[in-house]
Formats: structure tokens, C-alpha cells, sequence
């Protein structure tokens, strides 16, 4: 593979900094801070006033040491971008786009976009959310009551079987052989998986290979992939659309696109895009030209950006209006997002109650088994 697809921009580093370095701020602090700082502002309050209404409404939580620092830099001299790029919870998208207002006059509206963007951003998690944790939560379940059941329930079986003097029947020997693994092996496999977890991560987060390979995995996951995919054409249109709306060029808005991007895959095609507008091609050509194979792109970048989008951007930019069509890409390809999450929790919910009592109720006949045949016998 070449190492062009492997290579890390600076925006998508920092977005992985941002996360680690301030854990502490949450994306509803964060999405609170946008929105009063905008309303604040967009009243006509001066800066400063409204960093200070903004801090005593965080008390002491997290984001307010960040307001009284950037309250500091400001009072020194600074703009509020300066200050804002201090602090890594603030990404590369977000310092742009204040920087934009702050140059062209007009911070309100500037802010009032970016609180409209990071609502829509945690909306679009919740949705994520929604559509992971109820399948998670009932599969650990699941797992925690075949546990107790192999753990304390089987051995009790277990010894009144061996009173029997009879050959058990298969489904029984193999939950009783299953229970006498786990109860043997049980704590050293758990420790082992802990520790080649751990182990993964940290070559996950020091390596750019396996980061690609696993963004491509996942982009290949049945179910999963239409999700991510979705979840992150809504991130790149609505970026894309509120960076060209602020002003910003065209091949600044690529490279800032790319670092907001969850998935390496869209980051790096954004890269290439980029690569391509700047040797002077339209932005649909060079989208259009990811789905060739002359170029020697990976065959993961042909399935990244639907037709449909690419003739909007087309359409866009010929009549002059690429950010309202992105705009109304991002508001399609957000309803299709909470199409496919409600469709795939009403098609899992009712599939994880089968397996769940499929499973358990699998496990109860299987060890009450002996006990019917006893029963005929007698």
C-alpha cells in the first residue's frame, strides 16, 4: 500500500489530542459555552462582558478554568481565535470559523453557526448512541446470565447428574463441559483478551497503518458500515457548507473538512480531493475521479461519496450555489441517518430477544434433559 494512505494530517492528530487532553469538557458543555457566547454577542454585549455572564454560568465545572483563561489572553491583547487555539477542545474547525467572523465582521452570526453545528453535532451522536447501546447493553446481559448460569447453576446439575450413573445426552455433556472450561479457564482467558486489548490500543494509536486498516474494516462491516458512512458524509456536507457559507476558500475548507472527519478513510480521500483541486480540476471532477482506478486510489475511496452528491456539488458549483446544496445534502443525508438507526433498532431489538431466550432457554432444557429421560424411564 502506499504510504500516501497511510499518513496522518495535522487537523486528524489534533482532533485525537483534543479527545485526550480534555476528556473532562463534555460536548454539552462545549455545545452550552457556543450557544450563550452567541446569544450574548449576537445582543450586542462586548466580548469580555460575555465571557464573564458565560463563566459564572459553569460554575465549577470543567469549561469555566478555560473561559477564565481565555478571559486573560483576551484582556492581554489577544483574539478570541488566539485564545480559543490554546485550548485543544476547541478543533481546528471551530478556531476557523471565529477567526472568519472575527476578520470579516460579523462574530455573531459566526457563533450562532457554529452553536447551530455543535447541536447538530451531539444530536448526531445521540443518534449513534441510540443505535449501539441497546444492542451492546442486551448482548452483556446475555453474556453475564450464561456466566452465571455455567459458573453456579451447571455444577449443582452437575453433581445430581453423576448420581444418575447414566450417559448424559450431548447438548448436556456440552454445557456441562463449557461450564468446567470457563470455571478452569475462565479468569486466564479474560486477562489475556484485557491485556491483547490493551496492547492493540496502544499499537492503534502509535501506528497510522493499523488506523487505516481498521477505518477500511469497518467501512467493509455489514449494518455498521452504512451507519459510519452516513455519519460522516453528514459531517463533511455540513462542513463543507458552513465553511464556503463563512467565506472560507474553497481549498481551506478541504484541509479543515478533512481534519473533522471521524473516519481516516474520508480524511485522506478529502486529502486527495484537495490534492486535485489544487492542480485546478473542479471539486465534482475530483470527487468523480475517486470512483477511477486509473489513478490508483484505494478501491475503499469509489464507495465513499454517492452520485447523487457528487451532481448536487456539480450543479452547485456551476450555478454558484455550493453551499445551499450542501446545506440540503447534509439535512438529506441527516434524515437518512435517523432512518437507518430507527430500522435497525426495530429490526435488532425483536433479533436479540430471540437469541437472548434462544440461548438461555437453550442452556435450561439442555440440563433438564437428563432429568425427562430419568422420568420415562421410571
Amino acid at each position: 500500500m502506499n504510504s500516501h494512505w497511510v499518513t496522518s494530517d495535522q487537523s486528524g492528530q489534533a482532533s485525537f489530542n483534543t479527545r485526550f487532553k480534555h476528556s473532562a469538557v463534555t460536548s454539552h458543555e462545549l455545545t452550552d459555552f457556543t450557544r450563550q457566547l452567541a446569544t450574548l454577542v449576537s445582543s450586542g454585549v462586548p466580548l469580555l462582558e460575555s465571557l464573564d455572564a458565560v463563566h459564572k454560568g459553569f460554575a465549577d465545572q470543567a469549561m469555566a478554568h478555560i473561559v477564565d483563561q481565555m478571559k486573560s489572553r483576551i484582556s492581554a491583547g489577544w483574539a478570541l481565535h488566539q485564545a480559543l487555539q490554546e485550548h485543544a477542545v476547541f478543533g481546528h474547525l471551530y478556531c476557523q470559523m471565529v477567526a472568519a467572523g472575527e476578520l470579516s465582521g460579523n462574530l455573531d452570526e459566526m457563533l450562532n453557526r457554529l452553536a447551530l453545528h455543535t447541536e447538530r453535532q451531539q444530536q448526531l451522536i445521540r443518534k449513534l448512541r441510540m443505535a449501539s447501546v441497546y444492542p451492546v447493553a442486551v448482548l452483556l446481559i446475555a453474556f453475564g446470565v450464561v456466566a452465571v448460569i455455567l459458573i453456579w447453576v451447571v455444577p449443582v446439575f452437575q453433581s445430581i447428574f453423576a448420581s444418575f450413573g447414566a450417559e448424559l445426552p450431548f447438548a448436556t455433556r456440552l454445557i456441562v463441559n463449557m461450564s468446567k472450561h470457563l470455571l478452569h479457564w475462565g479468569l486466564p482467558v479474560i486477562l489475556m483478551l484485557a491485556t491483547l486489548a490493551f496492547i492493540f490500543r496502544w499499537q492503534y494509536q502509535r501506528d497510522e497503518r493499523w488506523q487505516w486498516l481498521l477505518a477500511v474494516w469497518v467501512l467493509h462491516l455489514p449494518v455498521v458500515s452504512h451507519l459510519i458512512g452516513s455519519a460522516n458524509l453528514v459531517i463533511w456536507t455540513r462542513c463543507m457548507a458552513m465553511l464556503m457559507q463563512s467565506g472560507v476558500p474553497l481549498l481551506d475548507t478541504l484541509q479543515i473538512v478533512a481534519g473533522t472527519c471521524t473516519n481516516r478513510v474520508y480524511a485522506l480521500s478529502t486529502l486527495t480531493v484537495h490534492d486535485r483541486v489544487m492542480q485546478g480540476i473542479s471539486l465534482a471532477q475530483a470527487l468523480r475521479q475517486l470512483s477511477s482506478d486509473a489513478d490508483g486510489y484505494p478501491p475503499v475511496f469509489s464507495k465513499l461519496y454517492p452520485s447523487l452528491l457528487v451532481q448536487l456539488i456539480d450543479i452547485g458549483e456551476q450555478s454558484g450555489t455550493l453551499s445551499a446544496l450542501l446545506n440540503k445534502a447534509a439535512d438529506s443525508q441527516d434524515e437518512a441517518l435517523a432512518h437507518q438507526v430507527q430500522s435497525m433498532t426495530q429490526l435488532i431489538e425483536p433479533l436479540l430477544v430471540v437469541v437472548l431466550g434462544g440461548l438461555v432457554g437453550g442452556m435450561v432444557v439442555a440440563l433438564y434433559l437428563p432429568i425427562f429421560q430419568l422420568g420415562q424411564i421410571m
